[in-house]
């Protein structure tokens, strides 16, 4: 029986652990396999549009740390199940699309923003991946 694919967008989160625990208690472990997937967003500063000496690959080298952290923490969550982790940097709801086509995935789980102000107007990541996607997207409440 072919495996279920699940792309699993973390964004480092408590909220988006809930992703994790809604799967878990949904799915058999025998069934699935697992992208965990954490998009270190492309944001501009000053320090990177006039750049100092290794400011650049620092900024980047911290964020990797980062990135590798929140998919380490969440694995310790899915012991026993097949699971692989990607990270990136870009816009997370393009990367999250892209990933899921590339790897044809079946399923996007992830949960819900609760953001305000500026980024209600822009449109929350999770919007974005339900209005664009072309696999069924399960959005946890948190």
């Amino acid at each position: 029986m072919k495996k279920l694919k699940i792309l699993v967008p973390l964004d480092g989160t408590e909220k988006s652990i809930n992703s994790i625990k809604w799967l878990k208690d949904f799915f058999n472990k025998d069934d699935i396999s697992i992208t965990l997937m954490n998009v270190v967003e492309t944001v501009l500063t000053n320090k990177m549009v006039y750049p100092t000496p290794n400011s650049i690959s620092n900024d980047y080298g911290n964020l990797a740390e980062e990135s590798k952290l929140v998919l380490d923490t969440a694995i310790k969550e899915l012991e026993g199940y097949e699971v692989e982790k990607f990270s990136i940097l870009g816009y997370a709801a393009k990367e999250i699309l892209k990933k899921a086509n590339e790897d044809g995935d079946d399923v996007i789980i992830m949960t819900k923003c609760n953001k305000k102000g500026l980024y209600r107007l822009i449109g929350s990541v999770t919007s974005k991946v339900v209005r664009n996607a072309k696999v069924s997207v399960i959005v946890i409440p948190n």
